[in-house]
């Protein structure tokens, strides 16, 4: 395990410090792909500034491999994701299913 200032990494992800399930890269993109600020962001997870800017500093020294791989799994939710359509028609074969 390596910790680099509030951030620590593990199994290649990166987390705050001392909250193992807290992914850096989460507390960044609230800052950086919204509107909230450093202080909504440090209300929110009850972390300090520094943590919250360590983050940033995480996601902004790893952008490219970050945003990469959030449009992967952007577009694999996206891929996968059942319309309204396909629910409704899983459904009508369960419920046959389940009839016969």
């Amino acid at each position: 395990m390596q910790m680099i200032n509030h951030i620590v990494i593990k199994n290649g992800q990166a987390f705050i410090e001392g909250k193992p399930h807290l992914k850096a890269e989460w507390v960044a993109r609230m800052v950086v792909d919204s509107d909230h600020t450093i202080e909504d962001v440090m209300a929110h997870y009850g972390l300090t500034a520094a943590e919250v800017h360590s983050a940033v500093a995480y996601y902004y020294d790893n952008r490219t491999e970050l945003d990469a791989a959030y449009s992967r799994t952007l577009s694999e939710i996206r891929e996968n994701a059942m319309t309204l359509d396909k629910f409704k028609a899983k459904l009508a074969t369960a419920k046959r299913s389940n009839q016969e």
